[in-house]
């Protein structure tokens, strides 16, 4: 579950000041050779942009590319697969082990990005992890969950031979969303790691009055808006449309 040394970077944002390459280019020399950069390019390029901007890329080594092409496209992947050395991660938005069939039986991705939580649970993952061990290939699980996701995920790590490394967001989550259980998953800052459970269950109870007090919001990232990646801003997308929750009269 190791989680250190390790910097994301988004590609497509709406820089204004520097092109991708000078902004990936200024990260490595930032960050020196020895720290892995992923590139998480969130399925918004045509597999020709995708292709070119992969080998732009390569020079700075990043260690994955993620979501070159969007996920309905194999044959997008597969002409970005050819134009790189690097690896080509994706899966976070495929849903059954159907959805795999294409790209893992065609070799265009080297890991696998399900989410434990859009999967079958422990249920689904697991199969998908046996079919991807098959072909050697690593698992990297979609994480943005909250700490009962998290807490999951881990459990799922330690069992899983193929495990490479856990996406996590809950230190940049905002405060009150570790207060929902009595015992966050935290990482060792020594070593970037988080510990192996060893509490019955998950590890952790829900507290029911701390998530009363933080109901559903239905707000979401909405990636072609400007300024979509300005975490706290509100949205310029229009809201969701209100649920009509009314039952349906029964027939006579």
């Amino acid at each position: 579950m190791r989680i250190v040394d390790v910097v994301t970077t988004v590609v497509g944002a709406p820089w204004r000041e520097l092109t991708f390459v000078e902004l990936v280019a200024a990260v490595r020399d930032a960050v020196g050779p020895d720290v892995e950069i992923m590139i998480e390019m969130h399925g918004r390029f045509s597999a020709a942009a995708a292709a070119e901007i992969a080998a732009e890329l390569e020079p700075f080594a990043p260690a994955w590319l993620e979501e070159p092409v969007p996920l309905d496209s194999p044959t997008g992947l597969a002409r970005v697969r050819s134009a790189t050395r690097r690896p080509i991660a994706t899966g976070e938005r495929l849903h059954l082990l159907s959805d795999f069939r294409a790209i893992i039986g065609e070799g265009v991705v080297d890991i696998v990005q399900a989410d434990l939580t859009h999967f079958g649970g422990f249920t689904g993952l697991r199969r998908l992890a046996g079919w991807a061990e098959a072909y050697e290939l690593p698992l990297a699980p979609h994480n943005v969950c909250g700490p009962v996701g998290t807490a999951a995920n881990i459990h799922f790590a330690v069992a899983t031979p193929n495990h490479l490394i856990l996406e996590h967001f809950n230190d940049f989550a905002d405060n009150w969303v570790s207060e929902l259980v009595d015992a966050a998953p935290a990482i060792d800052p020594l070593d970037g790691c988080f510990p192996a459970p060893t509490e019955p269950g998950l590890g952790l109870r829900l507290d029911h009055d701390a998530c009363a007090e933080h109901p559903r919001t239905h707000a979401g990232i909405f990636l072609f808006d400007d300024g979509w990646e300005r975490r706290g801003e509100p949205s310029t997308a229009p809201a969701p449309a209100e649920l009509d929750e009314t039952p349906s009269p029964l027939p006579p």
